[in-house]
């Protein structure tokens, strides 16, 4: 299963609030209609009025190349409309995410999201993680790579459920702390809708 995340950006004319309720009432849906996703969850950013993004959505899907088929004909037009109703598209910014699970456990509805940048290609982030991770439920680190202009806005995103920015970073590392509310489609219902996509 391969895993990608994108940082998307409310249109001028959208409170944060309006953009989020559009995406989970209407873009969401019809998302998970379209595409064979296996897990999709949106991260609705709930404080930090100016980190230059509303919401970051995570994708795992079997089989990729079949997601990039869609949006390159019909179906990619069909989302790329309804992007054009509420979101900023000249700001998506997606990246291919490599995923690691540190720590299981608790699954909440509100989590943080502590995104990472460095320059220093001495930083051990995999060490550093794990270490941060032995007294944490529920935390995971994504390792970004963008494909495209902009870039998402980190090399690397900490997603846990402790409310304190990490003090044990080194100061080569850059961090921006995030509180956002988790919402994940049941895979009972992306299972469901990719069986009636297939009809």
């Amino acid at each position: 299963m391969m895993k990608s995340i994108c940082a998307l950006s409310r249109r001028a004319d959208f409170s944060r609030e309006a953009f989020q309720h559009y995406y989970e009432n209407n873009h969401a849906p019809l998302a998970i209609k379209h595409f064979p996703f296996t897990r999709y969850v949106r991260n609705h950013v709930v404080d930090q009025p100016d980190i230059g993004f509303d919401t970051i959505s995570e994708f795992w899907a079997d089989d990729v190349a079949r997601l990039m088929e869609l949006m390159t004909g019909p179906v990619g037009d069909i989302l790329r409309e309804d992007e054009r109703r509420f979101m900023d598209q000249s700001k998506i910014a997606p990246g291919v995410s490599e995923e690691h699970v540190l720590a299981s456990g608790l699954v909440a509805n509100e989590r943080y999201a502590v995104l990472l940048n460095w320059d220093d290609e001495s930083f051990d982030l995999s060490q550093w993680a794990k270490a941060l991770a032995a007294s944490q439920p529920n935390c995971s680190i994504d390792v970004v790579s963008s494909w495209q202009q902009p870039a998402f806005p980190a090399r690397a995103v900490l997603w846990t459920l402790d409310n304190h920015r990490p003090s044990s970073l080194p100061s080569s590392v850059t961090s921006k702390f995030v509180k956002v509310r988790r919402v994940e489609t049941d895979p009972e219902m992306l299972l469901a809708s990719r069986g009636a996509s297939s009809l």
